[in-house]
């Protein structure tokens, strides 16, 4: 494989600890990684990252690639600090764990016990334990000063959210959220004699050795980029779910600990309760438990974080001895993730000879069943995913995705179910589950939720006339991560568009919500996960419309 000077320098690729030689020396699986950078490099403004790879509790490999500030010549390297956004909610998690283990606190007890002040119908339902494993049924974010030099004190949270609804039952599903965590980190603030960082900080000393994390963003931060043009990395509000920062090499400590699998470590990586709209999405105690790419590797633990300009991810495979942790300081490094799932299933395979199984992929022929249109025609309408609505149609000898991004035929199969002309390891299926017309797919065995039909019907006038472009009553210093909100009469139904500053993405859009209005000032955002169900609230006064979600207070600004 070619590699050029992309990679900086025999410095930035340390190996290994003073007085530790590593186990094995993953030579195969350095050089996979640095072609993938490299081919990354060709495609997009890749500037910075950094990686660690431990093998069986040694640190096998450490370094980095291209620079952590480009404009002052500094490489990035394994101590190159960065943003490692909701990476923190490990150590939350872990803070948490420790004081149930020392009876400090009881998990299994109400949320509202220590924050009363929680009024929304439903809320005494919620346990602490639903916060670490993100089925409260608790809002997902709340975006008021959630970014900003000197953000509002994010302990005042939980009276700002004191009436929102929640989104679902205690349990219904999984759905991330921010907020959860923030009120973990609230409840572990007002039970200890130093504030949540200090104590967190000091938890993690105690259980997992020496580090350098800190919730304050230190002199020599990696600096932060998008489309290759340098931005400010704003502080997070929301301490608790995202404030940290560190290396990767701070991070060791955390990937040895939980390898090693003791009584804490086990009850992390332990699932917890699912119901049928999860599929097979499993969470522990701030860890998500599956990931298709290492589904033949045994148990998983892993979390990805992401802030303004920075990306993060790190991964656990405890039957196999091996953690790693990356982290990039571009906007456009999601692909963080795809980066250490290839390192590790590279890492697999060099040091066990352990290959990824045989998909329904690998085949040259996928049997195609006759295309019955009446059938299909059931499945037409709107879905709203995480970010996204997708309308599917007829066509194409089946059903097609429409998207901003682009169409996919989904193509009918023998035995039911549909070919996916986008993935070939993906097996479709349109079912009706737990009261909902869901979209799902399978890939080497675990089954995601990818999509919810959403209602159709007429739009109350009330909505339709406030159609238009808003902007966000933002406070001063305060940023916001999306250039505009679009109110849209889309097909038939509502949605809320939000746009991007344009110098930044190829796509308009960074989200896409559906909207099911419930009165002449009420709707909430349709679907099931991560930012739905979430209440947007409208007002009609001398100036215009103005909505409310999420903590923003949105303008109509149509100019």
């Amino acid at each position: 494989m070619r590699r050029r000077s992309f990679i900086a320098g025999a410095a930035a690729l340390a190996c290994g600890r003073p007085g530790h030689a590593p186990r094995f020396a993953f030579s195969e699986t350095r050089e996979t990684v640095a072609a993938l950078v490299e081919a990354w490099r060709e495609k997009m403004p890749v500037v910075g990252l950094s990686l660690a790879l431990v093998d069986r509790g040694e640190l096998a490999w450490a370094g980095g690639f291209g620079m952590a500030d480009r404009e002052a010549h500094r490489p990035a390297d394994a101590d190159t600090v960065y943003a490692i956004g909701s990476l923190t909610k490990l150590y939350t998690a872990l803070t948490a764990l420790r004081a149930d283990a020392r009876a400090a606190l009881d998990l299994d007890a109400p949320l509202q016990r220590h924050l009363p002040q929680l009024r929304a119908p439903g809320v005494d339902a919620v346990r602490l334990r639903h916060l670490l494993c993100h089925r409260s049924g608790l809002i997902s974010d709340w975006h008021r000063g959630s970014l900003g030099e000197r953000p509002p004190d994010w302990r005042l949270v939980a009276d700002e959210i004191a009436d929102e609804p929640l989104i679902a039952a205690p349990d219904r599903w999984y759905a991330y959220s921010n907020v959860g965590y923030t009120l973990m980190g609230h409840v572990l603030d007002s039970m200890s004699e130093k504030p949540f960082p200090d104590h967190a900080l000091d938890v993690a000393r105690d259980t997992l050795g020496t580090s350098a994390l800190c919730f304050d963003p230190p002199p020599l931060l990696a600096a932060g980029y998008c489309a290759g043009r340098r931005e400010v990395e704003p502080r997070l509000r929301l301490q608790p779910a995202a404030g940290m920062y560190g290396s990767v090499l701070d991070l060791v400590p955390l990937l040895r600990w939980l390898l090693a699998g003791d009584g804490l470590a086990a009850a992390m990586l332990t699932p917890q309760p699912a119901g049928p709209l999860d599929c097979d999405e499993r969470w522990g105690l701030g860890l998500a438990l599956k990931h298709v790419g290492l589904a033949h590797a045994g148990r998983v633990g892993w979390h990805t974080g992401r802030t303004f300009a920075h990306r993060a991810v790190l991964f656990v495979l405890p039957d196999r001895g091996l953690g790693i942790a990356v982290l990039a300081n571009f906007r456009e490094a999601g692909g963080v993730e795809d980066l250490a799932v290839d390192a590790l299933q590279t890492a697999l395979l060099e040091r066990d000879g352990l290959d990824l199984p045989p998909s329904v992929g690998d085949g040259e022929a996928r049997p195609r069943a006759a295309f019955d249109p009446v059938a299909l025609q059931r499945h037409v309408g709107r879905y709203a995913n995480d970010f996204d609505v997708v309308r599917l149609e007829l066509g194409h000898g089946g059903l097609v995705s429409r998207a901003e991004l682009g169409d996919t035929a989904l193509i009918p199969a023998q035995g039911g179910g549909f070919h996916s002309a986008a993935n070939r390891d993906s097996h479709v299926t349109i079912t009706d589950r737990a009261g909902y017309h869901v979209l799902t797919s399978t890939v080497r065995g675990i089954e995601t939720r990818i999509g919810v039909r959403c209602p159709e019907g007429p739009v109350p006038e009330d909505w339709l006339r406030r159609a238009g472009r808003y902007r966000v009553d933002a406070a001063p210093g305060e940023v916001v991560a999306f250039k505009a909100a679009h109110l849209e009469h889309v097909g038939g139904g509502l949605e809320l568009r939000l746009e991007l500053p344009q110098a930044f993405a190829t796509s308009s859009t960074l989200a896409r919500f559906a909207l099911a209005p419930s009165g002449p000032r009420d709707a909430t955002i349709f679907g099931i996960g991560r930012g739905k169900g979430q209440r947007v609230a409208a007002e009609d006064g001398p100036d215009g419309p103005a909505l409310a979600w999420a903590g923003y207070r949105l303008l109509r600004s149509d100019a």
